[in-house]
Formats: C-alpha cells, structure tokens, sequence
C-alpha cells in the first residue's frame, strides 16, 4: 500500500471514532447530532365525530422555527393533518358553536398575509372570513362563543372608530 492510501485510511479511521465519540457526547448531554423539532399538543374539541387540535412544533430543520398544524384524531386513534399542505405561524381557536368548528390563523407562507377566521362543516368544506389582526379574531371569537354572529371587516372597523374617537357628549344630552 502506498503512503497516499495509508495516510486516506489513518484519516478515514480518525474521522469515524471522532463521528462516534461526538454522538456519545451529544447523547451524555440529552441532545442529539440530527435535531428533531420539539412538539406540543394543545387541548382538543369535537367536532364531526373527531377530536381536533393545534399541535406546535418548534425547530427541527430550521432553529427557531415556528409551525402550527391543525390535527384531528379519529375514534380509531389514528391523527392525520386536516390539511397537510398548510402550515400556520399564529393561531387561536378552535371552537365549536352549533355544528360548525371555527378557527383562526395567519399561514406560515405568507407573512404579510392578514388573519382571517376559517369555519369548517360537518362535510369538511372550509370557508375563510378575512380579518384586519388578532385583536378583531379573538374578539369574534368570544362573539360566537357568546352567540353572536360574526362581524365583517366594516362593522368590525366602525365599532373600533368608536370606541377610540367616541362622539362628542353635548352639555344638555350627557348621556
């Protein structure tokens, strides 16, 4: 064997204890060498016969990131995404108000995009309500769990208007 071969398998045998003592190492320590995002369940509802919840994931492939994905599981145990191609990174919800589920989100995707409240029917079709920001989601969604319908953007808007400039209270009419 010539010395190129002899120094390659030197340094091929190097490499590998340094491999295994750097995953001993990792191990000793609680972590790992090929990070896994941590993950978080949150608390379900039913609805349509199923259990549907958040579950938050946090780092993996990218340190830091964030992704909320909507999770159902069936009477036979078995959790699917409801929708495996969204991801979301702010969400609230959800709620379940007579036979609709509702709930809110901002997707990951899309950054820029706005907040928008989303309902689901027994049928699984979805319908998205666009929101100004969270505020104005966490408000409709105490407004349906108090019974009252939603508001559209307009209304939502006008009442805000009024509560920050309200109307000027004339000596003779205080109320």
């Amino acid at each position: 064997m010539g010395q190129f071969a002899l120094g390659l398998r030197s340094l091929l045998i190097k490499l590998t204890i340094f491999v295994i003592m750097a995953a001993l190492l990792a191990w000793a320590l609680g972590g790992t060498l090929f990070p896994r995002p941590s993950v978080a369940r949150f608390e379900p509802v039913s609805f349509a016969g199923q259990r549907w919840y958040w579950k938050l994931s946090v780092g993996g492939k990218k340190d830091g990131e964030v992704r909320w994905d909507l999770m159902t599981e069936g009477e036979d145990q078995k959790i699917t995404h409801f929708d495996p191609n969204r991801h979301w990174a702010e969400v609230t919800g959800p709620i379940v108000k007579g036979d609709t589920l509702y709930f809110a989100g901002r997707e990951t995707l899309h950054p820029a995009q706005p907040w928008r409240i989303e309902f689901v029917d027994q049928t699984r079709k979805v319908t998205a309500h666009p929101m100004p920001d969270r505020l104005a989601v966490e408000q409709q969604l105490a407004r349906l769990t108090a019974g009252l319908p939603l508001q559209d953007e307009e209304a939502i808007r006008h009442s805000r208007q009024t509560v920050l400039d309200p109307p000027a209270r004339s000596p003779d009419n205080p109320s």
